[in-house]
């Protein structure tokens, strides 16, 4: 398992965008309207922007991300410490296998 994306999430993502691109000085590798991603290693830094309520878990504070090989086989390793994910397993249009 390694640590793939660093995910602020913003309410106004214009002012984050702003501020690390040129404030920090890190290159954008991908930039949509909810979405900018930076070039910071091995795990992005990537801003999320969200017009969610305060109370909304999935959308609020910081979001890392890991990658794994199997993510039915983590579940099920995570299951057999106790750990049960708040969902199943979700294939994204955005090409990854999730689960949170």
């Amino acid at each position: 398992m390694k640590l793939s994306f660093t995910i602020p999430f913003a309410r106004d993502l214009a002012p984050m965008r702003a501020f690390y691109k040129d404030s920090v000085g890190f290159r954008a590798t991908a930039e949509y309207p909810e979405w900018v991603e930076f070039d910071t290693g091995p795990a992005k830094l990537a801003l999320h922007a969200h017009a969610a309520g305060p109370n909304d878990l999935e959308t609020r504070g910081l979001g890392l991300f890991f990658t794994v090989d199997d993510v039915d086989a983590l579940v099920r390793r995570l299951a057999e410490r106790g750990l049960e994910p708040q969902a199943a397993p979700v294939e994204q249009d955005f090409g990854f296998r999730t689960v949170a």
